[in-house]
């Protein structure tokens, strides 16, 4: 038949979002065809006529191929783009049942779990030391996470805080908690021109949008970049080290939750703080 390679390239695609291949080869031959009776259709596309019934009563149901009623029935596919417009959503409405289906069963093993969660071990669970993320969306979205979840303070170190626009609604929030904001940024002095005006320029929009309440100090020696939450409390932090040389897109930032490591960088950060550091002037 004229055509036949198009007809297994859409089968093919049809196949890989959601039908099966008799249902696809159908779809297929019908879109040549045209209007046509179920064994006009089996003889062409080689399902068996023992199943061409079936398989054009299932694609009916969907919506994918139209009935007209008479002796002999003639069946016709949509159009091409009510075809994948129909198939598209019926994998949204089965995406949709499957992530309830997930949810569901997350709470199901959460509930049962911790009610076995340890009970055979002696000794109290280890925390990890930290994971890696990338820097990026991912590594943007973690720190968004620490804003939010921040009771009393967060600390800060950065060059410039070139991140703050995509941040400041959850600093923002943090601050009408009651969270106490601290920064540690890099001396403009030790910077190069193009850097200290992006810094300026931060700055101000900092002190813009979320007022005198942040305080702000700078230092020739920022070792780390990234953020310290509730270092008395179940702290957390997120950082990188200066790694010169490295192009920032292939760093990597540590998450950590584990108490000892997130106060001492807590101490670092309040010993430059009081002694290597210096009040943003007036």
């Amino acid at each position: 038949m004229e055509y036949q390679n198009d007809i297994y390239q859409i089968i093919s695609l049809l196949t890989s979002i959601g039908l099966n291949e008799y249902q696809a080869s159908a779809i297929s031959y019908l879109l040549v065809l045209g209007e046509t009776k179920a064994t006009t259709l089996s003889q062409s596309s080689g399902i068996p006529t023992a199943r061409i019934y079936d398989i054009l009563k299932d694609l009916v149901k969907k919506g994918l191929v139209t009935k007209k009623h008479g002796k002999p029935q003639m069946y016709r596919s949509r159009p091409p783009e009510e075809i994948i417009s129909i198939l598209m959503a019926i994998q949204r409405n089965n995406l949709r049942k499957n992530i309830a289906l997930l949810e569901s069963k997350a709470k199901d093993f959460t509930d049962i779990a911790y009610r076995i969660y340890l009970k055979g071990s002696k000794g109290a669970p280890t925390v990890p030391l930290f994971r890696a993320v990338s820097v990026g969306d991912s590594s943007l979205e973690e720190t968004r996470k620490l804003y939010d979840v921040a009771k009393e303070e967060i600390l800060i170190f950065s060059k410039a805080l070139e991140y703050f626009p995509l941040v400041s609604e959850n600093l923002k929030a943090a601050l009408e908690r009651g969270v106490s904001i601290k920064i540690i940024l890099v001396s403009p002095e030790v910077m190069e021109l193009k850097d200290r005006e992006k810094q300026k320029i931060i700055v101000e929009s900092i002190k813009r949008l979320l007022g005198k309440s942040v305080m702000f100090r700078f230092s020739d020696e920022v070792p780390i970049r990234g953020s310290i939450v509730d270092p008395n409390r179940e702290g957390r932090a997120i950082f990188l080290v200066e790694d010169p040389g490295i192009p920032f897109f292939l760093r990597e930032l540590a998450i950590t939750s584990h108490y000892s490591f997130v106060k001492g960088l807590a101490i670092m950060f309040n010993l430059i703080w009081e002694y290597k550091s210096k009040q943003l002037e007036k």
